[in-house]
């Protein structure tokens, strides 16, 4: 409030008003509150005599004066630079994100180098019964698949909770997804016994399902956390020191343990320990966090910002239908990744000439070829992840400088970025397959390596090829929210898998693989061309959801 001094002297107020602000916005570029322009005042020594001398009642009434004025001083010569520059981010280098797509696929890395190691599969089953083999494998492939959706769903709540520094929903996130697990769970090992009882399967193999089912969920379950905050240094640690384990207590283990079914599992649960130390440690920080002062690169003075546990709760059967497209998308792309194999194990031959007492037993031969060929995806997940993790943050700093009527900008940099990628992935992932043919014959010569295990890997590797693409085209789609259709092409892809693997297989399982590239070039091309009509006007929808 203004003095009677005040409206007397009004000119000279006003210069000394003027120089105040100047000064606010050279120590805080950008002020939002008077509450933050009072500590200000205080700290660049202003004295309550001084500001009565010009007409202002205390350091309140000055506050709200040019509290109003202080957008002009932001705009003007550099403080416009500084202004804009508070809104951008900083774009990680090259080497960091090459190293975090390395970490994010290191799990895989480590499962193909035991099949380089063992010969027979990415699944660690080896040396065992074929009847323990099909019953450990098929529970690790069923807990891949019901747990896929949970982890796609987490994923993407977590990630935005945490940005909003929302710390209180980030917790019940965790518990919610630990019940949606539980539950499922739950659900599943009720419906193997019962399948189980019905078909007449030993009880010992259908628990040894259930057991490999509900370990790789919970295991899953557990890392959601770490994949969602990119603890790529426990990532590495754990799976190292988790393989490391499993090959030394089976390898090392028999003066102990003779037998080599109990010692394997012995080496599954010395593994699994050692995958949860991280995951435990990542749930005791974050249950044990309360209210936490976060720093950030230009706070406000006065209001800092943090993150409490104390947020209004939401409701999670509206977060469930939000992203329930993520889920089924996640989850029918691996079964379009796997189907084939598990059909291999419905017909194969061992299955018809020795029975087992089982109705599949698994196909060593083919998951030979299949699992080798997904060599082919992981140069392109790597490529993949370094040119799409900092787009959001390119687009962020791009759309801040440019007015909506230069959105052709933003529209041209996406399209730009598309076509970098589109042909990157191409190029690696056919360079890879091409590799591979040539090499495997000779890396696999210290095993059975058949001329079937051959024949699959060369029609899976080029499978590999479009399912790469399709990828491609997934991650660009994602950044425009065209989820539905990427659901959708990657559900008829899995249909295309079963049915048309159910019609080939009666002429040799290892025709499979035909039904498995069916259903890639589907997804490939259907992608592509629909990706390519979103990119035309990718910006706009962008904007669209924005505004």
């Amino acid at each position: 409030m203004l003095s009677t001094e005040l409206e007397n002297t009004s000119r000279e107020s006003r210069i000394f008003a003027q120089k105040v602000a100047r000064s606010i916005i050279e120590v805080q570029p950008n002020v939002n509150n008077t509450a933050d322009i009072v500590v200000l005042l205080e700290c660049l020594g202003y004295r309550k005599e001084t500001l009565m001398h010009y007409g202002f009642a205390d350091f309140h009434a000055l506050a709200n004066y040019i509290y109003d004025s202080l957008d002009m001083y932001e705009t003007r010569g550099k403080s416009k630079d500084l202004f804009i520059e508070s809104f951008t981010m900083k774009i990680p280098s090259l080497k960091k994100r090459l190293v975090e797509g390395i970490g994010m696929i290191f799990p895989w890395l480590g499962s193909l180098a035991l099949l380089f190691i063992t010969g027979v599969s990415l699944w660690m089953a080896w040396g065992l019964p074929i009847q323990i083999t099909t019953a450990f494998v098929s529970g690790v492939f069923l807990g891949l698949v019901i747990t896929e959706g949970t982890l796609q769903v987490f994923n993407r709540l977590f990630l935005f909770y945490n940005a909003q520094t929302n710390i209180g929903e980030v917790k019940r996130l965790q518990k919610r997804s630990y019940c949606l697990v539980g539950a499922v769970l739950s659900v599943t090992v009720c419906a193997l016994f019962a399948i189980g009882y019905v078909e007449n399967i030993p009880v010992n193999l259908v628990s040894i399902v259930a057991i490999s089912t509900v370990t790789i969920s919970l295991h899953r379950a557990s890392y959601m956390i770490i994949y969602a905050l990119k603890k790529l240094a426990h990532l590495i640690v754990a799976y190292s020191a988790a393989f490391a384990s499993l090959l030394c207590v089976y390898y090392f283990g028999n003066p102990i343990i003779s037998d080599n079914i109990t010692r394997y599992f012995a080496g599954l649960v010395v593994a699994f320990v050692a995958l949860s130390i991280f995951s435990i440690y990542q749930h005791y920080k974050l249950l044990k966090a309360n209210t936490i002062t976060i720093s950030a690169d230009m706070p406000h003075f006065y209001n800092p910002i943090s993150r409490t546990d104390k947020t209004i709760k939401s409701r999670f059967a509206v977060q469930l239908w939000e992203v329930t497209s993520y889920s089924l998308y996640g989850t029918f792309y691996l079964v379009t990744m796997f189907a084939d194999r598990i059909l291999s194990w419905i017909y194969n031959p061992l299955v018809v000439r020795e029975g087992f007492g089982l109705p599949m037993a698994f196909n060593s031969v083919y998951h030979a070829g299949a699992d080798l060929a997904l060599v082919v995806l992981l140069p392109a997940s790597i490529i993949q992840y370094v040119m799409m993790e900092p787009i959001h943050m390119h687009m962020n700093n791009v759309s801040i400088k440019i007015k909506v009527s230069q959105a052709r900008v933003l529209s041209k940099y996406i399209q730009n970025t598309y076509k970098k990628l589109l042909l990157v992935t191409m190029f690696s992932s056919i360079v890879t397959a091409a590799v591979l043919n040539v090499a495997a014959p000779y890396v696999m010569a210290h095993v059975e390596f058949s001329p079937t295990s051959m024949h699959v890997l060369q029609v899976a590797s080029v499978a590999n090829v479009f399912l790469s693409l399709f990828t491609a085209n997934g991650l660009l789609l994602m950044l425009t929210n065209k989820i539905k259709l990427l659901a959708i092409i990657v559900m008829i892809s899995a249909s295309i898998v079963i049915t048309g693997g159910m019609m080939l297989a009666s002429s040799g399982f290892e025709n499979l693989v035909y039904a498995y590239l069916g259903a890639t070039i589907f997804a490939g091309m259907i992608s592509t061309i629909y990706a390519n009509k979103v990119m035309k006007n990718a910006s706009s929808i962008i904007f669209a959801r924005l505004m």
